[in-house]
């Protein structure tokens, strides 16, 4: 049995080998296509194993009841801004559409729910802070249960 291992460690061995002089004798012959070739390798590494988007991709799935509490959270850190209408991006337009800054770990009721430019909004009423009975709209990501 140890003459088999032996002689499969040595295959193992030799084709490891190969390749390494395959992959050296490339690098010689055509550096181009050898460094493209690893530059692309990089790029597969990167896109398959760098940024999973887990905990976004939990919380984007996350089904929200209207009439139900949760927190209000930015996943960024600091206040959560509550605005008039469910698209943001209207800065410039002329018109105030602020209706308020809510602090983190608040307690929200969600009344509505709709999607805009392929982002969930949610239409919230903050039940405490300084934001108590108003209420506005705020991406989703801001809810937390």
């Amino acid at each position: 049995m140890s003459n088999q291992n032996n002689s499969k460690s040595e295959q193992v061995a030799q084709v490891f080998k190969k390749i390494t002089n395959s992959i050296i004798g490339l690098q010689k012959s055509n550096p181009k296509v050898f460094y493209g070739g690893a530059v692309l390798l990089l790029i597969f590494f990167l896109f398959t194993f760098v940024g999973s988007g887990t905990e976004d991709s939990s919380q984007m799935s996350m089904h929200l009841v209207n009439g139900q509490n949760y927190v209000m959270k930015n996943p960024n850190g600091g206040d959560v801004l509550l605005t008039i209408r469910p698209i943001f991006g209207s800065a410039g337009s002329g018109e105030d559409s602020n209706v308020c800054l809510v602090k983190p770990d608040t307690d929200v009721k969600v009344v509505e729910q709709t999607m805009a430019n392929y982002i969930t909004y949610v239409k919230v009423e903050p039940q405490g802070g300084d934001c108590q009975g108003k209420s506005g709209w705020t991406s989703k990501v801001n809810i937390k249960q």
